[in-house]
């Protein structure tokens, strides 16, 4: 059963440049990337740009943050907590909790 607990996340983000074994292209809204916040488990999140219309390799920028809904969540996300954006096994990028808004329960 999913968990109906999910976030909403204000995050600074920074991508690894290509030659450090970051992505090739920029990322836009609408990127998926797993995201691992201390841990080894990875959670799904849907990105949304805030004023930039991508973010390049080797680049930083100020993002919203869905967290999909999984089986289990964390429950204590907040500010200055710290993450990285996967995609696979492959670490691409890190970023920093901003704001963490909790939305639902769990059933």
């Amino acid at each position: 059963m999913l968990s109906k607990t999910t976030y909403n996340i204000k995050a600074k983000i920074s991508l690894l440049p290509t030659e450090l074994g970051g992505r090739k292209n920029p990322v836009s809204t609408g990127y998926r990337p797993s995201l691992a916040f201390n841990s080894i488990q990875h959670f799904s999140g849907e990105i949304e740009l805030l004023d930039q219309q991508q973010i390049k390799p080797g680049q930083s920028g100020t993002v919203l943050i869905k967290l999909i809904p999984a089986k289990h969540i964390r429950k204590n996300l907040k500010s200055n907590d710290a993450f990285t954006l996967n995609e696979g096994n492959k670490a691409v990028g890190s970023g920093i909790i901003i704001t963490a808004e909790k939305i639902g329960t769990d059933i």
